[in-house]
């Protein structure tokens, strides 16, 4: 910790009764993250002084590269059909600290937040426990999830890992999304390591699912799971029938989420769910022979939801996930992806946006961290350039030391050539792009990192809370 964030930390931390903005602001003063051996000694300090709040929560962990909010949202949408209460941990936000934060789509009260807030920050500070941000917001969350009762608490993994502050609980169900470069070297030296260390957050009985595509990780990653006591299920293949577009960028999630879900109900809550089975007069387990009449009857008097119909009825993405503001002119496109593989979906979807409707100029304002491999970025662009006219705006990110410089991404786009502009800052650069992408047909689009989708909202729009 710095001496800045020390300084911060000792005031803020005098303080009784903070309210959210002093907790928040309490948060912004100490470290955000961390990863390292460390972590599960403060989670297991807190706990013990908060008397274990996690204790009676059936917990389902959604681990991966990349996509595990998109999965959390659509798990908690087919658990809400199924009438359950929801609890979810978010491991990040655009705009503010109370999107981490939710219950049945929904964010909990300020008082709610404040108050379970205090409590872990009081607790810190007394016993001297040197929490994370991300730590304390994690056990605000059990705290008020407990009070809640809710029935299944869904929490997005930090890093991933045996050292993430999340793999201090005990799972019900481990869930994986997809492996990517991103954590090689944090978790592993390839990545078939980092697979498996991402597999290493359950705990003997839980139940670990994947929607990882190579057959050959996977196999691997069955073997880890087996030696370990997990109990392996079959991995994620098939597209969930979503509205056009989000078919093909988010299928694969939703179906992770809905196998997520029949895990849950069938093997931890122990009933039948003929929603989640796709088939209305479905047999009971133990029940023979064809559905009787007085079955077929309340089926049809009672027509229970498919999972098809209730996507194309129920369909939502949460903010800066592909965001379409179709109300704006010229339409924004909003996608927090941050690494080559989020990247390259994020330029599949314009393309299938263009099919659908032809645009007619697009500009991207990107800012993007070292760690995503410049050239390979460059090339994608340049690939959906060929198929729809447009030009990347680069900008910088606050962190400089952990920001590609704009002006040099700028001179090798042009080696690649494709065309490019640098700003300084995200206003700046939206308001050049107005001026060259049509207002009726054009699209501005702002990704490569969260950081750009939280500018465009204060610098440009000038929003300090989001409305989730």
């Amino acid at each position: 910790m710095s001496e800045v964030q020390s300084t911060l930390r000792k005031g803020l931390g005098a303080q009784k009764n903070r309210s959210l903005s002093e907790c928040f602001a309490f948060l912004d003063a100490v470290n955000p993250i961390a990863y390292d051996q460390t972590v599960s000694k403060r989670m297991q300090a807190l706990n013990i002084v908060l008397q274990n709040p996690a204790k009676d929560l059936d917990i389902i962990t959604f681990g991966g590269s990349s996509s595990k909010d998109v999965t959390i949202s659509f798990a908690t949408k087919l658990l809400q059909e199924e009438k359950l209460k929801v609890g979810v941990f978010y491991a990040s936000n655009i705009l503010s600290y109370s999107e981490q934060i939710n219950i049945n789509d929904e964010p909990v009260a300020n008082k709610v937040l404040a108050e379970a807030l205090n409590t872990v920050i009081d607790v810190s500070l007394k016993s001297n426990i040197q929490a994370t941000a991300f730590e304390i917001l994690l056990q605000a969350g059990m705290l008020i999830f407990a009070k809640e009762a809710v029935d299944a608490c869904l929490l997005e993994v930090g890093v991933g890992g045996r050292y993430d502050a999340t793999a201090f609980y005990a799972p019900k169900i481990c869930a994986i999304t997809k492996v990517a470069p991103k954590h090689i070297d944090l978790l592993g030296n390839d990545l078939d390591q980092v697979a498996c260390e991402m597999l290493a957050i359950a705990k003997p009985g839980s139940w670990v699912i994947s929607a990882e595509q190579s057959k050959l990780r996977l196999q691997k990653m069955k073997v880890f799971a087996e030696q370990n006591g997990f109990l392996w299920s079959m991995p994620i293949r098939k597209l969930s029938p979503l509205p056009y577009i989000y078919e093909q960028l988010f299928g694969k999630e939703a179906s992770l989420a809905e196998r997520v879900v029949q895990i849950y109900i069938e093997n931890i809550k122990g009933r039948f769910s003929p929603f989640l089975r796709g088939n209305l007069l479905a047999t009971q387990k133990g029940q023979r022979g064809r559905p009787t009449l007085e079955t077929k009857r309340n089926s049809e008097l009672n027509p229970l939801q498919t999972v098809k119909s209730f996507w194309a009825q129920n369909f939502k993405l949460n903010p800066g996930i592909f965001e379409i503001l179709e109300q704006e002119k010229p339409t924004i496109l909003l996608d927090k992806a941050e690494d080559l593989e989020s990247l390259g979906y994020t330029f599949l979807g314009l393309r299938l946006l263009h099919y659908k409707k032809p645009i007619v100029g697009l500009c991207i304002i990107m800012g993007l961290a070292k760690e995503v491999d410049a050239e390979e970025m460059l090339k994608l662009s340049r690939y959906l350039f060929k198929k729809i006219p447009g030009e990347i705006y680069f900008v910088p990110l606050v962190d400089g030391d952990k920001s590609h410089n704009p002006e040099e991404l700028s001179m090798k786009a042009k080696q690649l050539n494709v065309r490019a502009v640098a700003f300084q800052n995200v206003k700046e650069a939206f308001e050049h792009a107005k001026k060259v992408v049509d207002e009726r047909d054009g699209i501005v689009c702002l990704s490569g990192n969260i950081e750009v989708i939280n500018n465009y909202w204060r610098q440009v729009r000038e929003i300090k809370k989001l409305q989730l």
